[in-house]
């Protein structure tokens, strides 16, 4: 039957099975359930952000040698080509050669040149402080690309971490909608049979639409957490992830109070460490403005030759040639107060920056206290809301046994189920607070590869 087939079903079928298999592939691919640590290093090789810094690192190296080759040789040439169609006169005074002035056009209708010539630096202070610079904007560069691979992987946590409250928070709804979808139930038979009213049934009903109304809004912020996780990961929106939804498995572990400190170690700050390049930038800046008043001296050399005719093809081949070496000296004797306006400036410049660097220390200090302050109370505002979840839940099982069992009312079931929400509330409101406390920690300490180092 296969056989009796038309070509074009054949190959319509074939197509169909291609696109069935590359679809399932395409969802293993990127339907794959993600952990911290892999959204993370998927992150740092994919975001283009990152490529766009290596590339300014690439740059600087280039511009590196750009600078170094000011001493180095350097080869021109010329050539030219030239047809007087008027020749200049000279006008000899009279008495010279004869007693009325004579008038003389000297020259070649056609005149050739052509040259090669060699230059080299001697001694220019100048170029040598470009160099230094340039070596100094190099390391910069190098460090914006660490700096930007610490900012990808906080704002990859980040959002990692608000999808997993997300995550956190349906987990506990979809309990309480089990213990709703029970109670209506014991509520329904017990109305069926006259034992409560209907009122009590209907006010279960409305709760239990209300925490499935939670529900689907809190899936719809999950859903848009993703997405945030996507564009701080480089992914196309398009892209299907999923994240590792239980706390513990994204390393959400109990740490030692005693271990923070707010002591600030500066040279793991990068922007404390771009601060002291940039200094040392203004630095180079202040010599480079002094060395201008310097001499430049350079050596060089020439090769060429002059061809002349009153006709073009026979100047071309009368070449009369010369060679010549020397060397040249440069002197800056005046330049009305240009140069020392700019040493001024940059002197101003490098003051400029020695109080900036000042003042961003103070911030770095700063900013490390309120970390540790932040992360300990955000530890301590945990650890409670969790021992509150777990009393709540223990009261609201206790209540919908004993409401079952018509030992209790209603109102002390419905008071206990409250308690629960708003214990569950605080519950994912402080595990993010944490979270965040936690990385903000490692970041402002200049350890969030740690951060990333400890996580499996």
């Amino acid at each position: 039957m296969t056989s009796n087939m038309p070509n074009y079903l054949k190959r319509k079928r074939m197509l169909l099975m291609i696109a069935v298999y590359l679809g399932a592939f395409q969802t293993n691919a990127l339907g794959q359930v993600l952990s911290l640590k892999e959204s993370i290093n998927y992150t740092l090789q994919h975001h283009p952000s990152s490529t766009i810094y290596k590339y300014s690192a690439q740059t600087a190296v280039e511009k590196i040698r750009e600078s170094k080759s000011a001493f180095l040789p350097s080869v021109s040439g010329s050539i030219g080509l030239d047809y007087n169609i008027k020749l200049q006169t000279t006008v000899i005074p009279a008495g010279s050669f004869s007693a009325t002035e004579t008038k003389l056009q000297m020259g070649n209708r056609f005149s050739n040149t052509a040259s090669i010539q060699a230059d080299q630096n001697l001694f220019n202070k100048s170029a040598s402080v470009d160099i230094a610079a340039a070596k100094v904007d190099k390391e910069i560069a190098d460090l914006n690309v660490l700096k930007q691979n610490q900012t990808l992987i906080y704002n990859t946590a980040s959002a990692y971490y608000q999808a997993l409250t997300y995550a956190e928070k349906g987990r506990l709804l979809r309990e309480s909608e089990k213990q709703y979808e029970t109670m209506v139930g014991v509520l329904k038979l017990r109305y069926e049979q006259g034992e409560v009213k209907k009122s009590e049934y209907d006010r279960a009903r409305v709760n239990y639409n209300n925490v499935q109304s939670e529900i689907q809004a809190n899936n719809s912020a999950y859903q848009l957490t993703l997405n945030t996780l996507k564009n701080c990961m480089g992914l196309e929106l398009e892209t299907v992830i999923a994240i590792e939804d239980s706390v513990s498995i994204a390393d959400v572990k109990d740490i030692s109070l005693m271990a923070t400190s707010s002591t600030l170690e500066p040279g793991n700050i990068i922007d404390y460490r771009i601060d002291q390049k940039n200094l040392e930038l203004k630095s180079l800046e202040v010599r480079q403005k002094k060395v201008a008043f310097l001499p430049t001296i350079s050596m060089y050399g020439k090769y060429g030759g002059n061809a002349y005719g009153s006709d073009f093809i026979p100047a071309l081949g009368n070449w009369f040639d010369y060679s010549t070496i020397g060397v040249k000296a440069t002197i800056p004797i005046y330049s009305g107060y240009k140069k020392k306006s700019q040493l001024e400036q940059s002197k101003l410049n490098f003051a400029s920056q020695e109080l900036t660097n000042k003042l961003n220390l103070q911030t770095y200090k700063l900013n490390v206290e309120n970390a540790s302050t932040q992360i300990v109370s955000a530890y301590t505002n945990l650890k409670k809301s969790e021992e509150n979840l777990q009393l709540a839940r223990e009261m609201m099982d206790a209540s919908t046994i004993e409401y079952k069992e018509g030992t209790t009312t209603l109102s002390s079931l419905l008071d206990a189920e409250y308690s629960y929400k708003e214990a569950r509330t605080t519950y994912t409101t402080t595990l993010l607070d944490y979270l965040n406390a936690r990385l903000s920690y490692y970041n402002n300490t200049g350890t969030i590869t740690q951060f990333v180092n400890e996580l499996k």
